[in-house]
């Protein structure tokens, strides 16, 4: 069974809602529709800092792009700091390069997981070879 909603309770959604579908021609004939305007386009990763924030730039968020310019020097922070912008937990950041605006580094999971598959494979080929 379809039930359509009426204004009220659409107005009454707490997040702005940006098209609602209404499959009933009578329904949506009574309903003005307009064109939404254009949204901005999201903000590039990281953040513009100034001179005295970028002395100050060591981490940031790989998963938001908050760049850490706080007094206090990240590794003094406990392992209970999270990101203040989206709340990812501090292992969730990397060192920043300020000339460049990125992560520097990052972890050797990849490498190592590559040379595992690799030996595996060998041994794979090497008993399958030995079976035949």
């Amino acid at each position: 069974m379809f039930h359509a909603h009426s204004g009220p309770s659409a107005r009454a959604c707490p997040n702005s809602v940006d098209f609602i579908v209404v499959r009933d021609k009578e329904i949506a004939a009574t309903i003005d529709v307009k064109r939404l305007p254009k949204r901005p386009s999201p903000p590039r990763f990281g953040k513009k800092l100034s001179e005295k924030q970028k002395e100050r730039a060591s981490h940031i968020c790989v998963d938001c792009g908050y760049v850490y310019t706080l007094p206090t020097p990240f590794l003094e922070q406990g392992k209970e700091y999270i990101c203040p912008q989206c709340n990812a937990p501090r292992s969730r950041f990397s060192k920043y390069d300020v000339e460049t605006g990125r992560a520097i580094g990052g972890s050797k999971a990849p490498q190592l997981t590559t040379a595992a598959t690799i030996i595996g494979l060998a041994g794979i080929a090497f008993y399958v070879s030995k079976a035949l």
